[in-house]
């Protein structure tokens, strides 16, 4: 296999009015902004109480319980302040960022994400009314999602809340990134019964990887034609955890005697939300 490439992102949208409650759904799959959002002691009341209801939802379904986040929580509270300014419901307003872009302005790197709206007199009639709808439900009852976080802004009688989910996958430097790869590499060997590659360093292969962003597209092949590369890989998936699954049918990972890694993560047109662009090079 002299070159290869393989991208993976999950991402679909649907919307769903439901009744009285005005509730939408959407399913949608770092600089950073400081904390410094509060919700009011009568809403924060309120966002916990949700909180616990939809972990009560899952945990009875057989689901883990979700992590509460604060970045989550302030793209939900600035959303949600947006709704009740305006006094309807809507996923993005003109010129405000839609799901992935208002995730994405925090430090939470992520692979998925959804996001349930809704007005309502109270955090139960809220959750009431996610419960009995099928898309909101999905939401709250999908296992992939780990973290979430919530905003509640009182406008007269009603209560607008978003709730933000995300599959929150870990924040690496590209050294650790480039680690991760090497180890999915002789994780791999070690299965089949090889030894470990050895490991060539060569910090071209992380600005080739960074290019790869600013250019949007996962490409090795230009690799091929450097002193003693046999073949060039490339991927990209915003969870370490699955770099593995990359890698297991590349069959220079057994046939080789050495590689090399580069790794970046970063936000293109393509990935508003970022991910890891990974190349390695077989000699």
């Amino acid at each position: 296999m002299p070159g290869g490439a393989w991208e993976h992102r999950r991402e679909s949208v649907s919307t769903l009015p439901i009744g009285r409650l005005g509730v939408i759904f959407v399913v949608l799959a770092c600089g950073g902004l400081a904390l410094a959002q509060q919700a009011a002691p009568e809403a924060a009341g309120a966002e916990q109480e949700l909180f616990g209801m939809i972990n009560h939802d899952r945990e009875q379904q057989g689901v883990s319980g979700l992590q509460w986040n604060e970045w989550l929580a302030l793209a939900a509270r600035k959303h949600a302040e947006e709704m009740a300014r305006r006094g309807q419901l809507s996923h993005r307003f003109p010129g405000e960022p839609g799901l992935l872009d208002r995730i994405a302005a925090t430090r939470l790197h992520f692979d998925a994400a959804a996001e349930n709206v809704a007005f309502g007199s109270t955090a139960a009639e809220i959750n009431d009314g996610w419960m009995h709808s099928p898309g909101h439900r999905a939401n709250i009852l999908e296992a992939k999602y780990n973290a979430i976080g919530l905003a509640m802004v009182r406008s007269g009688n009603a209560l607008y809340a978003v709730a933000d989910f995300a599959h929150s996958v870990p924040t690496l430097s590209s050294s650790d990134l480039e680690d991760a790869v090497a180890t999915a590499i002789n994780q791999v060997r070690a299965q089949r019964k090889l030894p470990a590659l050895p490991r060539r360093q060569d910090l071209e292969l992380r600005r080739y990887a960074c290019q790869m962003a600013k250019t949007n597209r996962v490409n090795a092949d230009a690799l091929l034609s450097r002193p003693g590369v046999n073949a060039s890989f490339a991927f990209t998936d915003a969870d370490p955890a699955n770099f593995g699954s990359h890698l297991r049918d590349v069959a220079n990972v057994e046939t080789s005697n050495a590689f090399a890694v580069g790794a970046c993560f970063a936000r293109s047109s393509r990935y508003p939300e970022g991910t890891n662009w990974i190349v390695v090079t077989f000699y």
